[in-house]
């Protein structure tokens, strides 16, 4: 019994398909299958929480049809939007290397790189919103299941969040690009807190 922490299943951004809107990102076919592989993998599953953005609902669905519930969307789960969400309009990965690069070179957790996108500081503040959350909700999950459904680099930061708790500082931002690099979360890797 408790709290899972899971990342959505493969989306179409995750096969470098080109996309329209962060929040609008489907599930890949393959990400179906493993949204059907983990909704039998899971025990019991009482509640679940997800992201504003489609994958993790597309992911979540088997469980929430298995189960008939309804998903609690929270605000602070949807992935980290450090790149301008009209800047990145119908393109892919490929697409966006020169951006993403350009991004963490700077390496400063204060930058925007447009009004309609992220801060590292926005995306530490959230992970640490959700772990307050969590926290408080653990003791209700002692005897029922709770799914936590959201998405990479959101999870990257709340785990390094929940295992060493840190200020915001270069430094953390600097050991969570080379985390993602180096240990990226997998599609559905799951997590219990």
């Amino acid at each position: 019994m408790g709290i899972f922490l899971i990342r959505h299943a493969e989306s179409e951004a995750n096969i470098n398909s080109r996309t329209l809107s962060h929040a609008s990102i489907a599930l890949s076919e393959n990400g179906k299958r493993q949204a059907e592989k983990l909704c039998a993998a899971l025990p019991q599953i009482d509640h679940v929480i997800i992201s504003k953005y489609l994958r993790t609902y597309q992911t979540a669905e088997p469980i929430l049809q298995k189960y008939q519930l309804t998903p609690e969307i929270n605000g602070n789960l949807h992935e980290f939007s450090y790149l301008s969400e009209r800047k990145c309009a119908n393109t892919n990965l490929n697409d966006r290397k020169l951006w993403v690069n350009a991004y963490w070179e700077r390496m400063d957790c204060h930058f925007r790189d447009a009004d309609d996108a992220e801060s590292f500081e926005d995306l530490y503040h959230r992970a640490q919103n959700f772990h307050e959350k969590i926290k408080q909700l653990a003791d209700d999950y002692i005897e029922k299941n709770l799914v936590v459904l959201s998405h990479g680099q959101f999870l990257q930061l709340l785990m390094t969040l929940i295992k060493r708790p840190q200020p915001l500082s270069r430094e953390l931002m600097r050991n969570f690009r080379a985390d993602l690099i180096n240990r990226p979360i997998k599609n559905t890797q799951i997590f219990l807190f």
